[in-house]
């Protein structure tokens, strides 16, 4: 019996550990990246990039690296006191940080919401297993919305 009772706990099925985040938001994304240290731009855009760079993840690669950086471009506009007017279209590293097998992650010719770091080498986009830095395929509703966090200094986060 007690084989038996060993047997079954070495053979025993792992149980499934998942990430858990909580679902980011434009206004909590805004109050983050507003009181942050660094400087921050607001752009609406679509991203370039050769998504081959991507780490795997849950794709089948258990231990991807801790952070993987991506050569990409972001064309569309930065956020301005007046809205999205202000032309963007800069270069920018993407920091695509992973959490054991979960990664953050971005799409050739996808559509953002994004919060780009200004470096002094350039521009930088962290994305986290978690999100928050960029919102793919923003609703009007969000660019309105994070438009007024600016604007209005109204911007109640959760």
């Amino acid at each position: 019996m007690r084989f038996l009772f060993i047997c079954l706990a070495v053979f025993a099925p792992m149980p499934a550990v998942a990430l858990s985040c909580l679902a980011p938001s434009v206004e909590n994304s805004f109050a983050r990246y507003d009181a942050a240290d660094d400087n921050y731009v607001v752009v609406h855009g679509r991203l370039t990039l050769d998504n081959s760079l991507i780490p795997n993840g849950m794709n089948g690669e258990q231990s991807p690296p801790k952070i993987t950086k991506v050569p990409a471009e972001l064309i569309g506009s930065s956020l301005s006191s007046s809205g999205f007017v202000v032309p963007f279209d800069q270069p920018l590293t993407l920091e695509l940080f992973c959490i054991g097998p979960w990664c953050g992650n971005a799409q050739n010719g996808e559509e953002v919401l994004a919060f780009v770091r200004k470096d002094a080498d350039g521009y930088s986009l962290a994305i986290s297993p978690c999100g928050g830095a960029a919102f793919p395929a923003p609703k009007p509703a969000m660019l309105r919305r994070v438009t007024q966090c600016l604007v209005n200094n109204d911007c109640p986060a959760d």
